[in-house]
């Protein structure tokens, strides 16, 4: 099985991919990091690989969609209920549910009102132009989020991205995967920036949902998020 994590940003330059071979016996080689990937190069890799893990939102909220499509609301403050209808996804409250007990409270940013909609509009060019019609996870595409990955492993999920502190921390935290999976072999330069490492942490996911080791939707969750897109979590 040969996985493909992508970082997706909206410009080829922040856009990061991670391709990993699994066939080798008892372990994993993870070939270097590729950067700066255009849309071009991202077809190149998609298409060698079984199973794709995206960090990107793969959807809108359906609420948020028909309000854009056609405003009805009056009021706005103090419609707590309703703003937060309109920006979070049922995966994303999901998410947010699942660490609310725990030291690591996490909520995925807003695809409606975050900077991440504009990966978000990326992504759904990807997915158009490979078919995906079930967002929640087709058997080949997946929507992951690498800070609650991270999470799940009990490993750090601050703070790596940007600061002084970030290299250091990148350090630690590829340390902390290199002992979760010591069969694999991953070179040094997924430490060297966020967007590496995220792509790293996508490619491990993809094949957690490929076997089945990820959290699906349940049955009342299953109508939206093939419609809004599902986060693939570990179990």
């Amino acid at each position: 099985m040969i996985t493909l994590g992508i970082d997706l940003s909206s410009q080829s330059k922040n856009t990061a991919a991670c391709r990993i071979d699994w066939a080798e016996a008892g372990g994993a080689r993870v070939d270097a990091p590729v950067l700066g990937c255009d849309d071009a190069a991202l077809y190149k890799l998609i298409a060698d690989s079984h199973a794709v893990g995206v960090d990107a939102p793969f959807g809108w909220p359906e609420t948020f969609r028909a309000a854009v499509a056609s405003w009805r609301e009056e009021a706005w403050i103090g419609r707590l209920d309703m703003q937060r209808s309109l920006r979070l996804r049922i995966t994303d409250m999901a998410v947010r549910d699942r660490f609310k007990s725990s030291n690591t409270k996490l909520t995925p940013l807003s695809v409606s009102s975050d900077r991440i909609a504009l990966p978000a509009m990326r992504a759904m060019a990807l997915l158009k132009r490979h078919g995906v019609t079930d967002k929640s996870g087709d058997g080949r595409f997946f929507e992951v989020y690498p800070t609650g990955t991270l999470a799940c492993w009990s490993l750090t999920s601050r703070g790596y991205k940007t600061g002084a502190e970030a290299p250091q921390i990148r350090r630690k935290i590829l340390k902390g995967i290199r002992m979760k999976f010591p069969t694999m072999n991953i070179p040094d330069g997924y430490h060297k920036c966020d967007h590496a490492l995220d792509a790293l942490i996508s490619a491990i996911t993809a094949r957690l949902a490929k076997v089945g080791d990820t959290i699906v939707a349940n049955e009342s969750e299953k109508a939206a998020a093939r419609i809004e897109g599902w986060i693939h979590l570990p179990k």
